[in-house]
């Protein structure tokens, strides 16, 4: 509560805020947990809405409109996080592994799947990201931490690496 209070410059306001979170932060939780069916993203929404609520004027007590406005915050923060994660899905990433999920080198066993394994990690994960996984070069580029022009070029190369790879092998293109 206390990263809340910090933006609150007023005492009554943060009086005010103190009581609001602890009569209403159950009721918001509830609310944001309905529409997001998932308790770690309700409580998240249920951060972004007292968020909102400490730059906010609040009500002068407690009541009906301050149990309406702590429902109605809580509601559209959990709407915005569900519309969010709806347009794009998580990523999780592994912590123990540099890689991203998805982008482990594939089995040695077939010529392609071996000279894809030859390549650097960060031109096997765009190549498995772009063609693959069917990522755009900006999202591609969003996943690497890098522009879409990037993405671009490392696709070229790796193309390229990966063709010479081939002909080593034996195998056309």
């Amino acid at each position: 509560m206390l990263i809340y209070l910090q933006a609150i410059d007023d005492p009554q306001d943060r009086t005010r805020f103190e009581a609001m979170y602890s009569a209403y932060r159950g009721l918001m939780f509830h609310v944001a947990n309905r529409v997001l069916q998932n308790t770690q993203d309700a409580e998240d929404a249920v951060h972004l809405a007292f968020l909102s609520l400490a730059n906010c004027r609040l009500p002068p007590e407690l009541g009906p409109q301050a149990r309406h406005l702590a429902a109605v915050t809580a509601e559209r923060k959990a709407i915005d996080l569900y519309r969010a994660r709806r347009r794009r899905p998580e990523v999780s990433l592994e912590e123990e592994e540099e890689r991203l999920p998805g982008c482990a080198p594939p089995p040695s066993d077939g010529t392609l799947a071996g000279a894809m394994a030859a390549l650097p990690p960060r031109y096997r994960e765009a190549l498995l990201l772009k063609y693959y996984n069917g990522y755009s070069a900006a999202e591609t580029g969003q996943l690497l931490g890098t522009t879409a022009a990037n993405v671009r070029q490392i696709l070229a190369r790796a193309k390229r690496r990966l063709a010479e790879e081939l002909a080593e092998r034996g195998e056309s293109v």
